[in-house]
């Protein structure tokens, strides 16, 4: 046994004659055996395999108690096979290994597949002698051995005895060929072999490394139907391994699932190692390191995951995207997996365990395995609230654009799964299902859902119809108010006290009766029964009179008592609503107080001054006190909004004391006035955002009117900002050029350009009767020095004084006073500019951002302003039932309080003082929302299911009738394609062959080897070029015409015309050629008369020169032979195809290959020519028409190229005269020096030399066995110059044959070989 890594990977056989075979590097070792026959091999082979399996099995094992427990699979293969393969099978079968038979591939796997299939419903007789015919139609050769067919059955017999030797055991299965996709799914059959041949000796380590085998496969069905619901397997206990693994291995959800389903204990699997363990080593790395720990985290790639991140980044990231604090305890979560923590019930140690997991799930992205967290979680509305909030933190921290939207479409998802949960716990329970609004979770630092759902933005969830409704009755704290006008009704009751003994009821306040003892109900059934005949006839005699109509006089009325008067009051001053209008009531006063004080004079009212001030300094430490308590109870605070209240109400009291209260404020009495205007304009404008929100009607506009304000606006300043720059400065500089600059004409330029947005200075343009006067208007001699009529005038500044400037020089309007305005053309052009481009376009412009934003907030508008109206009540909610101006005084009791609370108490909240209900967790709320979570994902799965199933039925219908369809056409057409099909196999070989010698040889051969290999392959391949005309195949031995072929009539196919090109030809000049396509008649006429196509016929007026230019090794030309129809035979043999083909001449069709060259350097360069329309590269080359020599194409080519001409008739040169290689190259010479002695200096200095390359036949695709391709190659070599890169014609430096045509490439190849001699 040798490893291909080692020294040498060639095994040499010894022999008379040594073989070198080389090793497969795709194997690990390589097993030899010496000479036996092949069922001997085969019988080794198992025997060897078996070895192995055990050496295997016993190093898997961890110490000697485990030898022998853990067996590794193994599992064979029949594809096809022969009949010495049947006693290999046997022997895998008496070894106890599974075989797995292919069926429909043919060969033994079928016999076998039928036999299995037939073993079922047949006796022995008929089982023997469906074997024997499925043996004969099989292996033909069986039909002549009786007795090698009876041993051949009884073998077969014995395999299937074998197979079903144990009724647990089954060793052979079967799978059909044509239901298997890929090689990846026959992952099902070889587990479900492997599990079926090892029933018999089952044990926990064999389930195990079959579960684990499952999952690292991700065959969940297998699993289910093999390992987890069939006996013995189901009833061991379920691996930790495995569950592990499914965690590791991305999209093992199914498992999972099983597992969850099976109340597997995750708190005793999940520590912090495990925790560390799944972050290590998820198999998914995509999301987790690119985004998360590099992205947010800010870690390196390279840096390995440390504990330090489980025990105090992974916290910390939760509180990043979450806000939740000390979401995992780690110690608590070790504590519970190593069975040391006493303090904490199993359900919450499981819960916690569960919530930990679906950090793990949701960091790296898999929102599958989520779900099914979600789905056995004991608080599911929760925990999808949470994943929500996790992929809303990710979505809005990820920079990457692609994966951010796919992150917030599941962050979606899970928000509509929230919303569907609660939905369903209204449906099912009203009590629960609103209950859980208000009830507080210690794990999410004891928030309620809806505070969950409110701090992640989750519109979805809190503008859900059961939220809102449960909104409703939380603003009123629960209590009824009777008919309208309800707000007012219970503001006026908190106030005066005593109509809530008239409008009100509290119906959280009151008692609930108590539940009826058992003894009361003394049936089994669940049924109220009388306790004795006289309460039998009470209840008759009810029934009979509310039956009859009668007023039940005696009907007992339980008369409920009301609530005491503290709890009721206590309960109307803590709804949010009371709270809400007593705030709006006191800021409404508090402006007209402030809007008083700015009409009063500042030196006589002090006292209402120092009232503002006090009032502002109060909501001032409302809002900071606020802050503090709302951050001590981890709520979501705005912190945009609420730093600018404090920045504006602090930056307002400081300046509103030192120049309205303070000693000095008479010293700067306007400055006072402005701030307390400032402020004035603060607290007005805040009213929208305070108060406005809870309407219904005003909320949802003053909404989009903000989000007019805050995007539209700015982005139509920003594109406004150019315009109104612009034409502001033109202004004053056209309409009054001469303003002096003192810094007050930008004033005017600022003012003027602004407020003709608003409204146009009509008079703009006018003219003023003052600037008329004769001695206003600037005339021309008034710029003299001494005007005739002494009215010469001086420039002046604004204040009148002359500002030292010559009076001929700075003044540029028409009037010497700089207030007049110059009318002109271009005042007329600018101002009309500016009031169609800026204020009609601009105007426009900004209404289509309003209305595109008013269709756009259209849809979100109700959710957002519900989810504002939300955080309102919220707010109020939590605020302390002082009335203002001491609500800083509640905050400070509060603060005293929470200061004074034991250490371990001081997690919880504050109460808010607002009636709220709670489950408890007691086992029947864990039951009720376990049960909710999975009835609901089970009815989505049913959802799915029943959305594909249509789907799949019809393309299953489809499909069946296709496959009828193409089945009955195939059936039709097999038996004349069986002939074709093996002919066309044998040719194929026979090619492939070919095709891989040519490919071996082709970089090596010359140019010789590559246009006349014997025999020719290229002549010979099919089908023809451009059509779907296929060749007669032609063995490598019958090629020459002398070898005799019996029945060979191959097709014929002629061109469409003789002027047809030759393809892949660069000429596409047209040509007035004669017709050379020469018909049989005539052409046996010739070879009687002239003696056929080799020379010319002198006395036809339209006869060719048609010698051949292939030659012997003594150049002396070769005669080629005719046939009895006097049709041209090709010199290299038969190519499968008579006739012309694409060619345009029978016989000989000759081309000319002009290989231009030269050095540049170390490099060798040739010209290449890519040829219209697909740029294919090419050497210049061109076919030889009639009555043209070969050397003179040679230089039409030359002149095409100098000239840079797709065509070689471009210039009407002629050079029919030129018939040898040394007036070619006197024409050559005086072609390039006339052109490029103007580009080259010292060109007719330089040499260039001419040479023939190669002449003779050329193997090509287009030749058939009458016609035939002969070239001849010329090579140029000139001196280096440069060519304009828009041309056709390009310099190409030799490094590789990439992009020419083999024949192209290997005349490339051998002019480099021979310069680089």
């Amino acid at each position: 046994m040798i490893r291909p890594d080692d020294a040498s990977s060639i095994f040499t056989i010894e022999s008379e004659h040594a073989v070198k075979l080389p090793l497969d590097p795709n194997h690990s070792h390589h097993v030899f055996l010496p000479n036996q026959s092949y069922r001997e091999a085969g019988l080794t082979r198992v025997a060897l395999e078996k070895a192995i399996q055990e050496e295997l099995s016993i190093r898997a094992s961890t110490d000697a108690s485990e030898a022998g427990k853990r067996v590794i699979p193994m599992v064979a293969f029949l594809f096809q096979g022969e009949l010495d393969d049947l006693e290999r099978v046997k022997a895998y079968c008496e070894q106890g290994i599974p075989v797995v038979v292919m069926e429909g591939c043919g060969g033994l796997g079928d016999v076998l597949s039928a036999a299995i299939s037939d073993s079922a419903e047949m006796d022995g007789n008929r089982l023997r002698s469906s074997i024997d015919q499925k043996l004969h139609k099989t292996f033909p050769t069986l039909k002549n051995s009786e007795y090698g067919s009876v041993d051949t059955i009884n073998l077969v017999l014995d395999i299937l005895t074998l197979s079903h030797g144990d009724r647990h055991a089954l060793l052979l299965s079967v799978v059909n060929c044509r239901l298997i996709d890929t090689f990846a799914s026959l992952n099902s059959a070889v587990l479900k072999s492997a599990i079926n041949s090892s029933s018999a000796r089952a044990s926990p380590e064999l389930f195990a490394s079959f579960l684990m085998l499952a999952v690292k496969c991700n065959k969940p069905d297998v699993a289910t139907s093999m390992l987890l619901a069939r006996p013995p397997w189901c009833n061991m206990e379920l691996p930790v391994q495995a569950f592990e693994m499914a965690l590791i291995l991305p999209g093992r959800e199914k498992f999972v699932d099983f597992y969850l389903l099976q109340q597997f204990p995750v708190r005793k699997y999940l520590s912090h190692l495990k925790l560390l363990k799944l972050f290590r080593e998820a198999k998914d790395r995509q999301f987790f390191p690119e985004h998360v720990w590099e992205g947010i985290l800010r870690y390196s790639l390279t840096q390995p995951i440390q504990p330090e991140f489980i025990v105090a980044d992974l916290n910390k990231l939760i509180s990043k995207l979450t806000g939740i604090r000390d979401y995992i305890d780690v110690y608590e979560l070790s504590a519970s997996a190593f069975g040391e923590n006493t303090s904490v019930d199993v359900s919450t140690a499981e819960r916690k365990a569960m919530n930990a997991l679906l950090v793990f799930a949701a960091l790296f992205n898999r929102p599958n395995l989520v779900k099914v967290l979600i789905k056995y979680s004991s608080e599911p509305l929760l925990q999808a609230l949470f994943a929500e909030s996790l992929y809303h933190g990710l979505y809005r921290n990820v920079s990457h654009f692609a994966m951010s939207e796919v992150l917030q479409f599941t962050c979606n998802q899970f928000a509509q799964i929230a919303t569907d949960l609660l939905d369903k716990a209204v449906t099912v329970s009203p009590i629960r299902g609103h209950g859980i609004l208000t009830r507080r979770f210690p794990d999410f630092n004891n928030k309620t859902p809806l505070e969950i759902a409110y701090d992640t933005n989750n519109k979805q969830f809190v503008a859900h119809t059961n939220v809102q409704s449960w909104l409703d009755q939380y603003y009123f704290n629960f209590v009824k108010v009777k008919g309208a006008w309800d707000n007012l009704k219970l503001f006026l009751s908190a106030i005066f006290i005593f109509p809530m003994y008239i409008w009100l009821s509290f119906p959280r306040l009151r008692k609930v009766p108590p539940v009826p003892s058992r003894d009361d109900i003394p049936s089994q059934d669940g049924v109220f029964r009388p306790k004795s005949a006289q309460d039998a006839e009470k209840i008759l005699a009810k029934v009979q009179r509310i039956q009859a109509g009668e007023q039940a006089a005696d009907r007992s009325t339980e008369v409920v008592p009301r609530p005491p008067f503290m709890e009721m009051l206590r309960a109307v001053w803590a709804a949010p609503a009371v709270r809400f209008y007593t705030w709006h009531m006191f800021y409404w006063m508090f402006l007209i107080l402030i809007c008083v004080d700015i009409m009063l004079p500042p030196c006589r009212f002090i006292g209402v001054d120092i009232a503002v001030f006090v009032l502002t300094i109060s909501m001032w430490c409302e809002i900071v006190l606020r802050t503090v308590y709302d951050m001590q109870r981890f709520r979501r605070v705005h912190w945009v909004e609420r730093s600018y209240d404090l920045i504006s109400q602090t930056v307002f009291n400081i300046l509103f004391f030192l120049y309205r209260i303070a000693p000095y404020r008479y010293d700067h009495p306007f400055a006072g006035r402005v701030i307390l205007a400032f402020g004035i304009v603060y607290y007005c404008y805040r009213v929208w955002g305070w108060f406005y929100y809870m309407d219904k009607t005003i909320g949802p506009l003053i909404r989009v009117t903000v989000q007019m304000f805050r995007l539209d606006l700015s982005r139509w300043i920003v594109l406004i900002a150019p315009f109104l720059i612009s034409t502001s400065l033109i202004f004053m500089g056209v309409i009054n050029p001469d303003w002096p600059a003192t810094g007050d004409d930008w004033r005017h330029a600022f003012y003027r350009g602004i407020f003709n947005l608003f409204g146009a200075f009509n008079n703009e343009l006018e003219y003023t009767p003052a600037c008329e006067n004769p001695g206003t208007k600037v005339s021309p001699n008034s710029y003299l020095p001494s005007a005739p009529n002494g009215n010469r005038w001086i420039h002046k500044n604004r204040t009148g004084l002359a500002d030292g400037q010559p009076d001929y020089r700075c003044w540029s309007g028409d009037y010497n006073n700089y207030n007049c305005a110059t009318i002109s053309f271009w005042s007329y052009f600018f101002v009309i500019q500016y009031y169609v481009f800026l204020k009609l376009g601009m105007g426009n412009m900004l209404t289509a951002f309003y209305v595109t934003r008013n269709i756009a907030a259209a849809r979100q508008g109700p959710a957002v302003w519900k989810y504002h109206r939300c955080r309102i009540i919220l707010d109020y909610a939590t605020r302390t039932s002082l009335p203002p101006p001491f609500y800083a005084l509640g905050y400070i009791y509060k603060m005293i309080r929470y200061c004074m609370k034991p250490k371990g108490s001081k997690g919880s909240h504050l109460s808010s003082g607002v009636a709220t209900t709670g489950g408890n967790d007691s086992g029947d709320s864990f039951t009720y929302w376990k049960g909710l979570a999975l009835e609901y994902f089970r009815g989505k799965e049913m959802q799915e299911n029943m959305a594909n199933m249509p789907r799949q039925q019809l393309d299953m219908l489809t499909g069946i009738q296709d496959d009828l369809t193409v089945l009955s056409k195939k059936l039709a057409a097999a038996d004349r394609k069986i002939l074709d099909v093996e002919e066309s196999t044998k040719q194929t070989g026979v090619f492939m062959q070919d095709t891989a010698g040519h490919v071996m040889h082709k970089k090596q051969a010359t140019l010789a080897e590559i246009a006349q290999p014997w025999p020719h392959k290229l002549a010979r391949t099919s089908l023809y070029p451009g059509t779907t005309v296929a060749r007669t195949f032609i063995p490598n031995d019958k090629v020459d015409w002398k070898e005799p072929l019996d029945d060979y009539r191959p097709e014929q196919f002629d061109g469409k015309s003789a002027k047809d090109k030759i393809a892949g030809s660069a000429d596409d000049r047209p040509r007035s050629r004669k017709n050379s396509d020469i018909s049989r008649k005539d052409s046996a006429l010739n070879l009687q008369h002239v003696g056929g196509y080799n020379r010319a016929d002198s006395r036809i007026s339209d006869a060719v020169p048609l010698p051949s230019w292939i030659t012997t090794s003594d150049k002396v030309p070769v005669d080629y032979s005719v046939n009895e129809y006097g049709l041209p035979l090709n010199p290299f043999g038969r190519t499968g195809l008579q006739g012309r083909g694409s060619l345009q001449r029978l016989g000989p069709n000759h081309k000319v290959f002009f290989a231009i060259t030269n050095r540049q350097g170390d490099g060798f360069r040739f010209i290449v020519h890519q040829v219209p329309p697909k740029n294919i590269s090419l050497l210049p080359q061109s076919v030889v028409g009639n009555e043209e020599t070969e050397y003179g194409v040679a230089c039409l080519i030359l002149d095409a190229f100098l000239f840079d001409s797709n065509s070689l008739s471009g210039r009407d040169q002629d050079f029919s005269d030129i018939r040898s290689l040394q007036s070619m190259y006197d024409a050559v010479e005086k072609q390039v020096k006339g052109r490029l002695s103007s580009i080259i200096e010292n060109f007719d200095r330089k040499p260039i030399s001419l040479r023939e390359v190669y002449r003779g036949y050329c193997d090509s695709p287009l030749n058939t066995d009458n016609a035939w391709l002969e070239v001849v190659v010329f090579q140029l070599s000139l001196p280096a110059f440069g060519i304009d890169r828009f041309t056709s014609y390009k310099w190409r430096v030799y490094s590789s044959d990439a992009g020419l045509p083999d024949f192209d490439a290997a005349i490339v190849r051998q002019l480099a070989t021979e310069y680089s001699l």
